[in-house]
């Protein structure tokens, strides 16, 4: 299982369910739309466990100032171009948040 890292500010936000989506400088090794992935923070271990349900490549300068100065504040050098990823908590095997595991499309984005 890919394990996605977090800053520990991001820890409830994403436990209540308030924060969705995670925005990331493109890689190879960023999972695909129905992989289940643990987030962390550095190299503790694993606080949640999410299945992506989303995965888009987005224009930076296209999200609002206050998400981009977030996103800034984790990758100062981050480039312009970003991959959006939503995912879904999963807790005691049940999925919480938004959207569905019968609902996640088939394809992946590049």
């Amino acid at each position: 299982m890919k394990t996605l890292w977090f800053k520990k500010i991001y820890v409830d936000p994403i436990l209540s369910g308030s924060k969705t989506d995670t925005m990331r400088n493109p890689s190879s090794r960023l999972p695909n739309i129905g992989d289940e992935v643990g987030f962390s923070v550095g190299p503790r271990p694993i606080f949640a466990i999410a299945v992506i349900v989303e995965k888009e490549i987005i224009n930076l300068s296209s999200v609002s100032e206050s998400r981009r100065m977030q996103v800034l504040s984790c990758y100062p050098d981050c480039p312009d171009i970003v991959v959006r990823l939503a995912y879904i908590l999963k807790t005691n095997g049940k999925s919480i948040g938004r959207r569905s595991p019968d609902s996640l499309p088939i394809s992946t984005a590049p």
